[in-house]
């Protein structure tokens, strides 16, 4: 008995000298996922407890600034109930919805798939949402107001700093 027990402490020891092992990269946060996580923001539009239409965007612009100059861009994530079929009155386009940063309407409304590169980095990218990236005049305003809005159910804001570049 005296000899496993002996026998058992060596081998604890001499196991603690092994290589260390790193840690899956699944297990690794992603830095691209971290910092969109730090510039998005979710509102919905909801009435008697029912969601009419959710938001999700992530200002792109703090994650690379040269890429966006001149421009205000987001990715958007948008779910509407009872939204259409059609892909060009759906989402975004829905025609009871609009999109307005600071009171002006975007500049370009682009569809984004799923498998695009984009949408893999980004979080929160169900496939019931319908991805964009949008893009509006550049803004000098403070507080950057994204507003999803719709005349009968009412509005969603989104406030996302704006930091002027170093």
């Amino acid at each position: 008995m005296r000899g496993v027990s002996t026998l058992l402490l060596i081998l604890l020891l001499m196991g603690g000298c092994g290589k260390k092992v790193e840690r899956p990269n699944v297990l690794r946060p992603d830095p691209v996922y971290v910092e969109a996580m730090r510039h998005t923001e979710k509102g919905d539009i909801a009435i008697s407890l029912e969601n009419k239409a959710l938001i999700i965007a992530t200002h792109l612009n703090p994650m690379d600034r040269e890429k966006y100059r001149g421009r205000e861009r987001f990715f958007i994530r948008v779910y509407i109930d009872n939204d259409f079929d059609d892909e060009n009155r759906s989402g975004l386009f829905h025609p009871g919805f609009s999109l307005t940063l600071n009171g002006h309407p975007p500049t370009r409304i682009e569809k984004i798939d799923y498998d695009a590169p984009l949408a893999k980095k980004m979080p929160f990218t169900q496939k019931w949402y319908h991805l964009y990236l949008v893009t509006f005049p550049e803004s000098q305003e403070e507080k950057l107001i994204l507003t999803l809005s719709h005349p009968d159910y009412g509005s969603a804001r989104l406030t996302f700093p704006n930091s002027p570049e170093e």
